[in-house]
């Protein structure tokens, strides 16, 4: 499923796989212009090149909007199956969790070509990069998970997610640094993605992670999640077939 999911995105497009680096490269190419036209004037800690900092920092956070609405995208996507077919629905959460690691694959090409064109080196730090590139995906799909059968009745959800999650960006330090007074302080200070996305830079740009007890402790929160939310995705789908069919 995964297989025929992938090829049949991109098998009748001119640029391919091209499409799952648009979103990162694009949005990285304003920020670059804005911060070089003077519009916005960037201070970014400990000496990472601002195009470091933007690529890597908008790679990370596509990964997360991806996984967060790769659940309640692959049943949708599957609805035309779902009330007719007799097969475990886990598959279609497994074929979208498999796209979502497949375009993970892809999208740290740009990640790698900007950290050797700007030579940066990391240091031991890389080893822990897996690590949270793993507590980044299932936190997300974790939170996906959760509000999917929800979702998959409601076509608000979708709504919500597809209009929350770019403004959430701007509560994570994902362009620019968290700031150190204000408001908007607490709410960077509140907000678990902060200290996921800066950990998971800092372990390719060769910065020591700041927060890997808090990272460890959230992943096993969200492994607890991730099994509640397959407990209610598998006894709400009876329902949501139901309504779906009706």
């Amino acid at each position: 499923m995964t297989k025929r999911d992938i090829q049949s995105q991109h098998r009748q497009s001119l640029l391919g796989f091209f499409w799952i680096l648009a979103p990162v490269i694009i949005n990285s190419l304003i920020w670059l212009f804005l911060n070089g036209s003077g519009v916005v004037n960037v201070n970014i800690p400990g000496g990472i090149p601002y195009p470091v900092f933007v690529i890597v920092g908008t790679t990370l956070w596509n990964i997360f909007a991806e996984a967060v609405q790769s659940p309640i995208n692959s049943v949708n996507a599957g609805r035309a199956i779902i009330s007719k077919i007799n097969f475990p629905k886990e598959a279609l959460l497994m074929k979208g969790l498999y796209t979502t690691l497949f375009n993970l694959a892809i999208k740290m090409i740009p990640v790698v070509a900007i950290l050797i064109v700007y030579q940066v080196v990391p240091s031991w730090s890389l080893l822990l990069y897996p690590f949270y590139i793993v507590a980044l995906t299932l936190f997300a799909f974790a939170i996906g998970l959760i509000i999917t059968p929800l979702g998959l009745i409601y076509t608000d959800i979708s709504k919500v997610l597809t209009t929350g999650i770019p403004f959430l960006m701007y509560l994570t330090p994902v362009v620019y640094a968290a700031p150190r007074v204000g408001v908007f302080k607490i709410l960077f200070k509140i907000n678990p993605l902060t200290y996921l996305i800066n950990d998971t830079r800092n372990t390719l740009v060769g910065m020591e992670a700041q927060s890997l007890v808090f990272t460890v402790i959230l992943t096993a929160v969200s492994i607890i999640v991730l099994l509640i939310g397959l407990v209610i995705f598998r006894k709400s789908m009876p329902i949501v077939i139901e309504k779906i069919a009706g």
